[in-house]
């Protein structure tokens, strides 16, 4: 497949994280390009297996725990990653974050896991709004956003460092009344 063709959606898919998944993330993380926008900072192997071991994607739909990661697919390899972290479930909020390998990057693999997250989040959970930030010089990330209806709803001026500098974010978000997925 050559970087400007899309994947087919049906290509795409999700499966929860598991333990043995964290050399993968751990691979992925240390790719210049999943980093370039992002400071992911350095992790080992053995703290992501333990956070990796925490996580019980049943309790997304119990309305408990913090931190759910799944293993973005691309056919029957492993392409990226989506995290969704639930900052408050008595108001029913939650962000995003998700990353893909440099050689899955550009093939129009995001918008469709994206959507099977955000189709199941809204439509199994609690969770009413879900937030992502990018930062300001990632065109990319920003047009996956805004292709799945989330709204620039903000500049978050120096949100994170990055290579020792400070970076602009914007700030998106979806209410479940918006998602038309």
């Amino acid at each position: 497949m050559q970087p400007s063709e899309t994947a087919a959606p049906s290509l795409v898919s999700l499966r929860p994280t598991r333990e043995g998944d964290a050399l993968l993330l751990n691979q992925w993380r240390g790719e210049p390009s999943v980093g370039e926008y992002q400071p992911l900072g350095t992790v080992t192997i053995e703290r992501l297996r333990a956070e990796l071991a925490l996580q019980d994607h049943r309790d997304l739909y119990r309305s408990r725990g913090e931190k759910f990661q799944w293993i973005i697919l691309h056919g029957p390899r492993p392409a990226g990653w989506i995290t969704l972290v639930a900052t408050n479930w008595e108001h029913g909020l939650a962000e995003i974050g998700y990353a893909l390998s440099t050689p899955f990057q550009r093939r129009g693999i995001t918008p469709p896991a994206l959507l099977q997250l955000l189709a199941d989040v809204f439509t199994r959970t609690t969770i009413e709004r879900i937030e992502a930030r990018c930062a300001v010089g990632n065109v990319g990330s920003r047009k996956v956003l805004e292709g799945l209806g989330f709204r620039k709803e903000g500049l978050l001026k120096g949100y994170f460092v990055l290579d020792g500098e400070r970076v602009d974010n914007y700030l998106y978000a979806m209410m479940r009344d918006d998602f038309t997925g």
